[in-house]
């Protein structure tokens, strides 16, 4: 399965010059569907506020600060996993087949990482794994955060049938218990630090 489920990220094309980098967050956040380029975790469930990544460091190409296309709205935890890492230290290489980062707005970013059937990111090639390991993915609950935007769609979808009247008894029954195991899910991100 997909990083990012169902989303296909994508920056948009045709993007303006930025005056400073946070003037292309309302966009970014919309292109990336306010998911974290790199875990895939939702900010909208977790109510975070995402940070704007450098894909490419500051620090090694100071001429890719303002650039859109350089931008990637990341959770707090990978942005500052990933920090000014960039194995390669070639701002035109993210990596060397083996170690390295691929731009999540990239059709390449799914031939590396994936999520498995229990919720966790994985690397599925060399650099999908230095990617998980730098990010200290292989390390993190990410499959907390992940089961939680399940949850709350179907969460989502039984209140819609609870305001139109649709919601049968055993569906309301399905509903607690799903409200249940979503907080649960949350209380636990937050023990975390997610």
């Amino acid at each position: 399965m997909r990083v990012h489920g169902d989303k296909v990220i994508r920056r948009r094309k045709g993007a303006s010059k930025l005056k400073h980098y946070q003037d292309g967050r309302e966009q970014i956040e919309q292109d990336f569907y306010y998911l974290c380029g790199y875990c895939g975790k939702n900010g909208n469930v977790l109510h975070q506020k995402f940070h704007l990544d450098h894909f490419v460091p500051k620090s090694l190409d100071k001429s890719r600060e303002k650039d859109y296309y350089n931008l990637v709205l990341a959770c707090p935890r990978c942005n500052l996993s990933k920090s000014d890492k960039w194995p390669t230290g070639d701002s035109m290489q993210p990596h060397n087949g083996e170690r390295g980062f691929v731009d999540p707005a990239s059709e390449e970013f799914d031939e590396h990482l994936e999520r498995n059937d229990k919720g966790y990111v994985i690397g599925k090639t060399s650099v999908g794994k230095s990617m998980c390991n730098m990010l200290h993915l292989d390390i993190r609950r990410t499959d907390l955060y992940w089961n939680a935007a399940q949850l709350r769609i179907q969460l989502k979808e039984l209140e819609e049938l609870f305001q139109e009247g649709k919601l049968t008894e055993r569906q309301k029954d399905i509903y607690i218990e799903t409200n249940m195991i979503f907080n649960e899910y949350i209380d636990q991100a937050f023990v975390k630090g997610e």
